[in-house]
């Protein structure tokens, strides 16, 4: 068969059958399927040569590339290359999120993943022991093509040749496979290597000769870590691509929230690096606090993917925190959001599709259904009071300037309110939250369960400081049985002495089964003259915090004081 011919069914499956002896396992993947275009009738010039799609279990290779790059008799080694990132490097995702913490944390920044280029080098070193020359024309191959030709960096992405990292990364392979300097790194880009990096060669030499001999998967990834740091200039700007680099799949939220708690796991490891001199002084090996670590782990991803994973691991952090303080019940099937439909309106074109009731629209309009539908909203049922008989609780969270973001530092304020309300849900409450600056307070529908309350009370706005008298005067005769609780500081305190302010406070507060102000102080003298008018109500009551540090402690036993039944 010639070198341009397409691959048979029956060529496919002996290749196939030869990449799995080769590992000598039994793998729950279906046999290989050609690799059709990410987008459909298009094929873009990043589309992978092979991967894995792991909820199907499939293996897909791009055939028509690989032919096109000359390496067709490489499909073995393609093959056994995707197979062994399956069954063991990384062999699971959660190591790989390991591995991204913590490059995050030597290398702060880093615009791309190295983890891939960690483990083709320990996949390759196992499939290279037979198929060395089949790897060998797939990277001569991806050098022909345009990507391998470019330097992949922003500022210079016409530049002739492959990074230096990209090129010590092909160096480490012909001093693995005994090949010629030159065999996979351009020979033109040799001298100049040599004279940017002084001893490159011999660099990539002693690379083989020690990391293949470590077998702490830690230590190989410090030392590794250690080495490609040299030609790393920017850790912002770095991008490459490989020609096996859709082959790993992207650790989840799970993944990922391990990770970051893992990081006393590698001490020993990172003494052992600092002892051998592969880490020094320039190398940030401090453990970041976890929010810090969150934010570097999740900086590099593109678009909206970044803040969303972000802020579901800030979320997780804060559930931590939020049990260290209130007993945590047994779990229980998670109460549906309850909600109600609308009076029917007539649908009009620009609304949401989504809102058409077509089962009501073929009842009421017959056959002139489908050019007239009818639409109804949802709209969140009024809660019922709880069977244990613990009030429907409302949580004014205080988010000015003067406290941090709690997505970027730990928020005291944001941390009680969050202990607040998983004790009054877990005791079968219904809670409201409304968070507040200096105007426009975001406001909660009534929550009922600590996933949506967590999630609700990481909002920030920031700024200066109003509380929002006039809205809580307005949800006291909505709701007049619930318990309000205003989480703020001595800003609190400055709002009450402004003009109307406190008459207002107290006609909502005689609407509502009882109010708390909840208020960082370091001396509750200033809070009892300003509240003097209320401190004698039965349905007011004054608690302080001298420190913030002990503010999660205060708001558990705040929520135990106001909820027994």
């Amino acid at each position: 068969m010639s070198a341009g011919a397409a691959f048979t069914p029956e060529e496919v499956e002996r290749c196939w059958r030869d990449a799995l002896a080769l590992w000598d396992v039994h793998v729950q993947l279906s046999p290989p399927e050609p690799h059709q275009p990410f987008r459909p009738g298009e094929a873009t010039p990043d589309e992978p040569l092979a991967y894995i799609d792991l909820v199907r279990r499939q293996v897909f290779v791009h055939f028509d590339l690989l032919t096109r790059m000359g390496a067709r008799g490489s499909l073995t080694a393609v093959l056994a290359h995707e197979i062994g990132h399956h069954v063991r490097f990384p062999h699971t995702l959660g190591w790989d999120a390991e591995l991204r913490v913590l490059e995050q944390r030597l290398i702060p920044g880093l615009r791309q993943s190295l983890t891939n280029l960690f483990f083709d080098l320990q996949v390759n070193e196992f499939v290279g022991r037979t198929h060395a020359e089949a790897l060998c024309q797939v990277y001569q191959g991806f050098l022909r093509t345009p990507d391998g030709r470019k330097r992949n960096k922003k500022k210079d992405a016409d530049t002739a040749g492959p990074s230096p990292l990209f090129c010590f990364y092909l160096a480490i392979y012909e001093e693995l496979w005994r090949r010629e300097p030159g065999h996979l790194v351009p020979k033109a880009l040799l001298p100049k290597l040599e004279e940017a990096y002084p001893g490159f060669r011999a660099q990539a030499r002693m690379f083989v000769q020690t990391f293949y001999a470590l077998h702490d998967g830690r230590l190989q990834f410090l030392y590794f870590c250690a080495a490609f740091i040299r030609f790393i200039d920017l850790p912002s700007e770095v991008g490459f691509r490989i020609p096996l680099a859709g082959d790993l799949g992207v650790p989840d939220e799970a993944d990922l929230d391990a990770a970051v708690q893992s990081g006393g796991r590698w001490e020993d490891a990172l003494n052992e690096a600092r002892a051998n001199g592969w880490l020094d002084d320039s190398h940030d090996t401090k453990e970041p606090e976890p929010l810090e670590a969150i934010r570097r782990a999740t900086a590099h991803l593109p678009g909206n993917d970044g803040g969303r994973l972000r802020r579901a691991l800030v979320g997780r952090y804060y559930r931590r925190l939020v049990d260290r303080y209130i007993l945590k019940l047994p779990a229980s099937p998670s109460r549906p959001e309850p909600y109600l439909r609308t009076i029917p309106e007539a649908w009009e074109y620009g609304d949401d599709p989504t809102t058409i009731d077509w089962t009501l629209t073929v009842m009421a309009q017959g056959h002139l259904a489908a050019v007239n539908p009818l639409r109804r909203e949802l709209e969140a049922d009024l809660p019922p009071p709880s069977d244990l008989g613990v009030p429907a609780l409302e949580i004014y969270l205080d988010t000015s300037g003067s406290m941090p973001n709690p997505q970027q530092d730990l928020n005291a304020m944001t941390l009680a309110a969050q202990v607040l309300s998983a004790s009054a849900l877990r005791k079968g409450a219904t809670v409201r939250g409304i968070i507040y600056s200096a105007d426009n307070p975001v406001v909660s529908p009534w929550m009922y369960d600590e996933e949506t309350a967590r999630d609700f009370f990481l909002h920030y706005i920031g700024g200066g400081t109003w509380f929002p008298v006039e809205l809580m005067d307005a949800l006291s005769q909505e709701r007049p049985d619930a318990l309000r609780v205003v989480i703020s500081d001595s800003d609190f305190l400055h709002n009450m002495r402004q003009e109307d302010a406190l008459p207002r406070f107290v006609r909502g507060m005689n609407r509502s089964r009882r109010v708390v102000a909840f208020l960082a102080l370091p001396d509750d003298g200033p809070a009892r003259q300003v509240l003097a008018p209320v401190l004698g109500s039965p349905r007011f009551r004054l608690a302080t915090v001298q420190w913030m540090s002990d503010f999660g402690r205060a708001a558990a036993a705040l929520a135990d004081a106001l909820m027994e039944k």
